[in-house]
């Protein structure tokens, strides 16, 4: 073994007996996070919204579970589109979507607010001259944003319920 082999060995070892696990690493166990099971997502409006609002119940309680509820997570929605790359006949050939989402996380018992933040998503897209395909690739940057959102509001809720387990 070379000795740049073994020096990145003797760096890592120390890593594989403390617990570290990257926190935006992909998982094979999609319920590693119970708590979040007991997370009702409180409806979202507009389409975006819905988007976004079963896909947070679907990555909070993959598998359906029957749980009861302690929490409740209001989520308020922003969404602003802007066209870009503005041509001398003023049409525009990119487009960006921005969402921006007010996230507020209640103990479903007392009703009180226990964590709020906020969260952004932009995507960007081509605006081609065919009005079917522009609205598609329109369409299909919402989604993406949605996925961001998703992630980013999962990632959140995961730590917030893991530090206050922790705590208490």
């Amino acid at each position: 073994m070379s000795w740049s082999r073994r020096a990145v060995l003797l760096l890592l070892a120390p890593l594989a007996a403390c617990g570290f696990s990257p926190l935006y690493a992909e998982r094979e166990e999609v319920g590693d996070e119970p708590a979040l099971a007991a997370i009702k997502v409180l409806p979202i409006k507009d389409r975006i919204g819905q988007m976004l609002e079963f896909a947070l119940r679907d990555s909070f309680n993959p598998r359906d579970r029957a749980v009861d509820t302690r929490y409740t997570l209001a989520v308020t929605l922003s969404v602003s589109r802007y066209d870009l790359g503005i041509q001398r006949d003023a049409t525009a050939t990119r487009g960006r979507v921005d969402v921006y989402a007010a996230i507020q996380l209640k103990d479903a018992k007392t009703d009180k607010v226990i964590y709020t933040s906020r969260a952004q998503s932009t995507s960007s897209f081509n605006i081609l001259s065919d009005a079917y395909s522009a609205q598609v690739a329109e369409d299909d940057a919402r989604v993406r944003t949605v996925r961001d959102l998703t992630d980013e509001i999962r990632t959140r809720m995961a730590l917030f319920l893991r530090s206050r387990r922790a705590a208490g």
